[in-house]
């Protein structure tokens, strides 16, 4: 069951009280933005300071045009952990989109299992990903994971308001609504497609690697683009059930999350949602 925040907060404050802290946390079902928030809070309690330039805390984030979390991050991060920690009890290292260390053969992932298999006593490590299922089975199965509920004032979207009334007033349980929502998630993401594939037409390149590069970033928009829009449906379903885990929100959000995950899966985007939806109204299981 997912989590708010302050109590995310509550739990790892007891567990750190009693001892009972885990070696690796994974933070997820939010946004990156309102994970890494998430994440700098719980450093925060865990060194009795701010970890902004704390010399016990490491921030690992992806980097580079193709946001990737290197190799060469994953070993300065174990160089860090190994010393011993200056100021406070324990080294706390907060490892932002965790999921960019899987990409490509992941070797940077594979690396960065040594360290979860043999974790030095005094470090404690913080993950965040709103992609978890990107993870490599291993690391996932070695964190603590924390499933967070999002915020409740996402960062604007251009026609979002507009999806999301649509997707609210049709949320009868039979086809047609089913359907009705599969066609309005379908159409908002193609025609971001087409505004992000017709600003990338108009910029003027004749660098085969800079085209490739301009086709990849725009691949990566199209995916942020997507993962934003199923996180404002799921802080739709929470708005509207007002504390009351009500089933149909639950079957909502945990339809919304498996259509995350065939997504990332490379599932055929109008199927998957098509699926999604049926699953929302309850038509299939």
């Amino acid at each position: 069951m997912p989590f708010p925040p302050s109590r995310v907060e509550e739990i790892f404050s007891g567990a750190a009280k009693e001892g009972r802290l885990a070696h690796a946390h994974l933070l997820t079902g939010a946004p990156p933005g309102e994970l890494e928030t998430l994440g700098r809070g719980l450093a925060a309690n865990l060194l009795d300071a701010d970890p902004e330039g704390h010399p016990d805390f490491f921030l690992l984030r992806p980097e580079s045009k193709s946001r990737r979390i290197s190799l060469a991050q994953v070993h300065q991060l174990e160089r860090s952990l190994s010393r011993k920690p200056h100021r406070a009890p324990l080294k706390v290292a907060l490892i932002l989109e965790a999921e960019r260390m899987c990409m490509q053969q992941a070797e940077s992932a594979n690396a960065f299992l040594k360290t979860l298999e043999e974790p030095p006593d005094h470090s404690l490590l913080l993950l965040t990903s709103d992609r978890p299922e990107a993870l490599l089975p291993t690391i996932r199965s070695r964190c603590l994971t924390f499933p967070v509920i999002p915020g409740l004032n996402p960062a604007p979207m251009p026609g979002i308001d507009e999806l999301v009334q649509g997707w609210e007033q049709s949320a009868q349980t039979d086809a047609l609504g089913a359907y009705r929502r599969a066609s309005l998630l379908q159409s908002f993401l193609l025609g971001a497609r087409q505004k992000l594939e017709a600003r990338t037409e108009e910029m003027d390149s004749d660098e085969e690697e800079e085209e490739s590069l301009q086709a990849a970033s725009t691949a990566s928009q199209l995916v942020r683009i997507r993962e934003d829009v199923i996180t404002h449906l799921v802080r739709s379903a929470w708005q509207r059930a007002r504390g009351d885990l009500q089933p149909e929100i639950v079957r909502e959000v945990e339809s919304l999350e498996k259509l995350r995950q065939a997504l990332a899966r490379n599932v055929d985007p109008t199927l998957a949602i098509e699926v999604a939806c049926l699953r929302i109204a309850g038509l299939i299981s």
